[in-house]
This record gives structure tokens, sequence and C-alpha cells, in this order.
């Protein structure tokens, strides 16, 4: 009802305290008893009339208030209280909110005045599939290959999206068109790496690491940038975290994989930073830093494959001929 009267009123701030109360009520009253049925029926219901209310505003503020209370109180419940038992009763949910922030980030492009339109929100294109396949890997994870299905799933849904826009809407939706297009390529991506190895934490923050820094440059968005940046090193971390498996087919496993997809996005957003034509001072600086990061995960993915897979006594001849072969392939890039 109150949203009703907020889109009649043109009135965001009764839209917003009528969300945010209607988030916090369950979590407030709750007496522990664990029905996460009909919290999550309830948190539906409400999602409904923010995508509702996003049919006719396009008020930013509302869409990221709903998806930060959904996930966020959908990731501690499944933290401290899911079982895999518990997958046909959550599955369907998790489903449904990740297909309504993304219909709610193409209302919010098409509802921009005509100079804008098109104008992508960050957060929810490429923030709800990054939280939404980690709740997945969680469900899923007890299953073979529940994860790579997943990241196929999600490639095809991106571009059944993508095309029905670009045939639709064309030049119109070209940002956003081009968003949903780059995630389809990242989960088809890393969908052989979660085929052959679990670990896709990597490999998902580096694309959307860079995903994000792709965003920021084309609409010199500063906290997509520097977002973007950020989970580049992340990736890397994270990657660092789970260890070198050494298993697998040669090249074609979630080591080798995973480490290259975290180099080439880094070296991507470098020098996507780098070649801005409106970039800020500080851009310089990161754009190095990430230069540094992904050469040396290039370079250290390949040589800890070829000391897993190579014999005793030749990996150092190896190595060297892999690092002049990248050093050439360095300077040709440099060159055009």
């Amino acid at each position: 009802a109150a949203g009703v009267l907020a889109v009649l009123q043109n009135a965001m701030a009764l839209a917003v305290l009528a969300s945010v109360g209607g988030f916090l009520a369950p979590v407030l009253i709750s007496t522990g008893s664990g029905n996460h049925v009909g919290l999550f029926s309830y948190y539906l219901v409400l999602n409904a009339a923010i995508l509702g209310i996003a049919w006719y505003r396009s008020w930013r503020l509302l869409n990221i208030i709903g998806f930060a209370f959904t996930f966020a109180v959908a990731g501690l419940w499944g933290y401290e209280n899911y079982k895999p038992e518990l997958f046909a009763s959550t599955e369907p949910f998790l489903v449904v909110f990740f297909v309504f922030y993304q219909v709610i980030a193409i209302l919010f492009a098409f509802r921009q005045p005509p100079r804008l339109r098109g104008l992508v929100d960050g957060t929810l294109v490429f923030g709800s599939p990054v939280l939404a396949f980690g709740m997945q890997a969680a469900i899923v994870g007890r299953f073979e290959y529940g994860l790579a299905i997943s990241a196929v799933a999600v490639a095809l849904f991106y571009v059944g999206v993508a095309t029905w826009l670009n045939r639709r809407y064309g030049a119109q939706m070209r940002l956003l068109t081009e968003s949903f297009v780059a995630l389809a390529v990242a989960f088809a991506t890393i969908a052989i790496p979660l085929a052959l190895d679990p670990r896709w934490t990597a490999a998902a923050w580096a694309l959307e690491g860079a995903a994000l820094v792709w965003v920021g440059v084309r609409q010199q968005g500063l906290l997509a940038r520097l977002s973007g940046s950020g989970l580049l090193i992340a990736s890397g971390l994270a990657f660092i975290d789970s260890g070198w498996a050494g298993g697998g087919i040669p090249i074609l496993n979630g080591d080798v994989l995973g480490g290259m997809l975290v180099s080439l996005a880094s070296l991507f957003s470098s020098h996507y930073l780098s070649a801005d034509p409106h970039k800020k001072s500080w851009q310089t600086w990161v754009s190095v830093g990430l230069l540094v990061w992904g050469l040396v995960w290039w370079l250290g993915t390949g040589a800890m494959e070829i000391e897993t897979r190579v014999g005793s006594g030749h990996e150092i001849g190896v190595v060297v001929l892999f690092a002049s072969a990248s050093a050439a392939a360095l300077a040709w890039t440099a060159a055009h």
C-alpha cells in the first residue's frame, strides 16, 4: 500500500521507509523457529512490490535497500541454518530473487531520462550474480558438477537477455547489453574450471572485478573502478587461500584456468584504467599495480604448472622458455 502511495505521490522517502520497516519486521520479531519458507515468502512479496515500483520509478536507493536486505538476511540464514535436505525449499527462492534484481536493473536503465537512457546500475547488474552464485555454491556444492551446470545456466540466461535487448533496442541499450554479454562470457568461462575443480571464488571474483572496472570507466563511476580493482586483488588472495591442487588435466585444470583468469582480468583492467581518456591521477598507480599483479599471476601460474608436470631436472629450462615467450608476447602487445 505504501508503494502504491509512493508512486502516486512520487515520494521515494515513503517507499524507502516502508521497505526498511518491512524487511526489518521479521528480524525484529523472530522467535527462532527457523521457518525459512515463511521468511523468504514474505521477502518475495516485498521484492515483488519493489519490482512493481521499479516499473514506474527509477529509485536506485530503494532498489539497493531491497537488494542488500534480501541477500544479507538470506546469506546469514544460510550460513547458520542451511542443510542439504533443504535444497528443494531454498533453491527456488534464490533463483527468483536473482531474476528479480536483474529485471529491476533492466527497468532502472529504461526509466532514466533520455540522455541517460541505458545507464547501468553496476551494483545490481554485477553484484547480484556474484552474491547469488556464492549462495548457489553452498546449496549445490554436494552435487557433482552442480556449480558448473549452474554457471552454464546463468550464462544462457544472460545470452538470452542480451540477445533480446540488442534485437529490440539496439544502440539505446548498448552498455547494458554489453554488460550482460560480458557476464555471459564470464560464467561460460568459469564453467570449465568449475567442472574440473570446486574452487570457483577466485575466477568469479576476478571476472566480476574486471567487469566493474570496465563499467566504471565507461560511465566514469569512481566506486565501480575502485571496488573492481580491489576485487581483483581479493580474487588472487582467495586463490592463494584455496591452495594449489596439482591434479586434473594438464593446463585444462582448475589451478591453471583459475590463475590465468586472475591474471588476464587484472591485465585487462590495468589496460582499461590506463587508456581511460578521462582518467584520474590515481588510476595510473592502480593501473601499474594491476599490471604487476597480473604478470605475477601469469608467470607464477605457469611456473607452478611446469613444476607439477615436468620431470625433475628439466623445470628450469621450461620455465625460462615460458618466461621468454611471455616477454615476447608482452612486447608484441605493447607495440600494437
